[in-house]
Parts: structure tokens; C-alpha cells; sequence
């Protein structure tokens, strides 16, 4: 069975139709979409080791099918910087999670490399349609998503000309286009990505729902790197 595969299989059994933001990574990595550093620790000391592995400043995140809105139960630490920072929030987020719902089932701890900033956030996304199939979404990304709501879809596949045309047809391409003397982001890594995203919708149909936000833009020739993933999965396990 493949690594994709079993993902699914594993959330099915579990009786969940979402799977989890290391299990979103972990799938859409098989997909070539950058992920960026990360890795799911059980102890404190794993994870000083993998912080130190993959360089401070960390996120260390709380992973648990029983709690979904993790800002809202405090189990996201950021920027941790030393061993020592690292311990105590290890301790924190773990209390927190337990203060939140004590019945909570934790998978682990992810340990992330901490974001760098970029030249702007994307989102990359999509869906099923029961008439069209498979969709992609792209547009601006993080806390804007909500705000401007600057997205556009196709339906899929798409060739490489038309991913540029998707990125070139919002309102804030100029941000991605060198805009007042900044540098250009990285338009071919997230034609790619946009690609690749697609494929992996045709190619598994249990999933309902992809969510790649925020995606940070690094400048031309440096890439993309997913911040956070969300995967839904069709409630008809017909597709398993």
C-alpha cells in the first residue's frame, strides 16, 4: 500500500473525514509540494533533538483529532528560540490541550521550522464538484483570504500557460510582479505547485477539500513553502 494510501486508510479507520496538518504534509509532500522542515515528536527530548536538527527558530504545534481550532486551545507556540524556550513551551501547549479537553487523543507534537517572511502569502486550494470534478483555487493567502476574498478557479487539469494566466488574473498580481521596486516572487514554483495540486485532486477522489493557506512567495528562484495544509475527505468511503 502506498504512503498516500495508508494516510487515508488510517483517518477512515479512525472513523475522521479531515486529516490532521503532519498527515496533510506528509500527503501532499508525495505530490512534490514544499513542506518546508517538520517532523512528529512524542517526548520533550525528541524534541529538542529535532529543533536542533532543523535549526531554532521552531513552531511546536499540538496534533489531536479532538481539537481542530488549535489557536483557540493555545496549543501553537511560535518563534521558539533555544532548548530552553523549547521545554517550556513543550510543557505549555501539552497543558493546555489537556485544560482544553481533557478526553483529547494527542498523536504527537509537530516540530516546524519557523516560517521566513516572504514576499507575500497565497493561498492554493480545492474541490470536488459534483458537476466539474476536480478544482483548483488559487489567490492571496493568509489573514486575507477573508477579507478580500481574491481567488480564482479552474477546472482541472490545467496546462503550465494557464496556472500563469490563474496567478496573472487576481488583483494582487502586481505584489508578485516586482510592485513599487520589490522583488519578483517566485511565479514558476507556484505554476508548479498549482500543477501539481490538481494532480493530486484527479488522482484521489476521497478527497472533498484541499487547503494549502498560507503558501509564503519567496523571491524569484528561492521557491514556496507551505505554512499550513488542511485535507477533508469525502464522507462516502465507496472511493477507499
Amino acid at each position: 500500500m502506498s504512503k498516500i494510501n495508508s494516510i487515508i486508510k488510517e483517518a477512515y479507520d479512525d472513523e475522521r473525514f479531515f486529516l490532521m496538518e503532519h498527515e496533510s504534509k506528509d500527503f501532499i509532500a508525495e505530490y512534490n509540494i514544499p513542506v518546508g522542515k517538520y517532523k512528529l515528536v512524542q517526548s520533550q527530548q525528541e524534541a529538542i533533538k529535532v529543533a536542533n536538527e532543523i535549526g531554532f527558530p521552531v513552531v511546536a504545534k499540538v496534533m489531536s483529532p479532538d481539537i481542530l481550532h488549535k489557536t483557540e486551545a493555545g496549543v501553537i507556540k511560535l518563534n521558539i528560540g533555544s532548548d530552553s524556550e523549547l521545554q517550556t513551551a513543550y510543557f505549555e501547549i501539552l497543558n493546555n490541550a489537556e485544560q482544553y479537553n481533557p478526553n483529547a487523543r494527542i498523536s504527537g507534537v509537530n516540530i516546524q521550522r519557523m516560517a521566513q517572511e516572504g514576499i507575500v502569502e497565497i493561498i492554493i486550494g480545492g474541490m470536488r464538484d459534483i458537476n466539474f470534478g476536480s478544482i483548483i483555487m488559487f489567490g492571496l493567502g493568509g489573514i486575507f483570504v477573508e477579507i478580500f476574498k481574491d481567488v480564482v478557479y479552474r477546472v482541472c487539469p490545467v496546462e503550465i500557460k494557464e496556472a500563469e494566466r490563474m496567478i496573472q488574473s487576481i488583483k494582487a498580481y502586481p505584489l508578485l510582479n516586482g510592485y513599487r521596486g520589490k522583488k519578483n516572487g517566485d511565479i514558476k514554483q507556484i505554476q508548479e505547485c498549482i500543477l501539481n495540486c490538481c494532480v493530486l485532486l484527479m488522482e484521489n477522489p476521497e478527497i472533498k477539500e484541499l487547503d494549502l493557506n498560507p503558501v509564503i512567495v519567496f523571491e524569484k528562484g528561492q521557491g514556496i513553502m507551505v505554512v499550513d495544509a488542511r485535507i477533508i475527505l469525502e464522507e462516502d468511503k465507496s472511493h477507499e
